[in-house]
């Protein structure tokens, strides 16, 4: 009987637990800062990136002047190859199998805070060259600073924060 006492008292704990962990995968949004998850498994890379619209046309507003529509139209056009996010290396010899990117702003929607979403798998023939990638992101977005990486590699689990300064991940 103390046994079930004990289980239920422990109840709330797990379910907290339970919750916070399945809880909304996007984090809280920052100017500056994305999000990018990444799992490395055989032959296979899948990206996961959601960066605030801010960080990659200096707004997140509906565009207004002809400068803010031409900026969102050249990024609508960049952001169809994946290659502009990350770059593998080519000793990987990687293709890119999908993608697909979502921002609110490219379907006219106005949003308090406006982010781009970005998925993408590439096929690997020589996945044992895969121990980095660079974020070609950076270079092209100076007022995107850093990221939050969840990663799980051939190595294991990681949280890491890559800046620009630095833009290749490595494990």
């Amino acid at each position: 009987m103390k046994h079930i006492f004990a289980r239920i008292a422990a109840l709330p704990l797990l379910l907290c637990c339970t919750m916070v962990m399945a809880g909304d995968k996007h984090a809280a949004h920052s100017h500056g800062v994305g999000n990018l998850e990444l799992v490395v498994q055989g032959a296979s890379v899948k990206a996961s990136f959601e960066i605030p619209m801010e960080s990659l046309l200096g707004f997140e507003h509906l565009p207004r002047t002809p400068a803010q529509k031409k900026a969102m139209t050249d990024l609508q056009t960049a952001v169809a190859q994946a290659s502009y996010f990350i770059s593998l290396p080519a000793a990987a010899d990687c293709q890119p199998k999908s993608l697909q990117v979502k921002a609110d702003m490219f379907n006219g929607k106005k949003s308090e805070h406006s982010d781009l979403d970005a998925e993408m798998e590439f096929s690997c023939s020589q996945p044992s060259a895969l121990k980095q990638l660079e974020i070609s992101l950076f270079k092209k977005h100076p007022r995107l600073s850093s990221l939050k990486v969840d990663m799980v590699t051939p190595k294991g689990q990681a949280s890491v924060t890559l800046k620009a300064k630095d833009p290749v991940l490595r494990w």
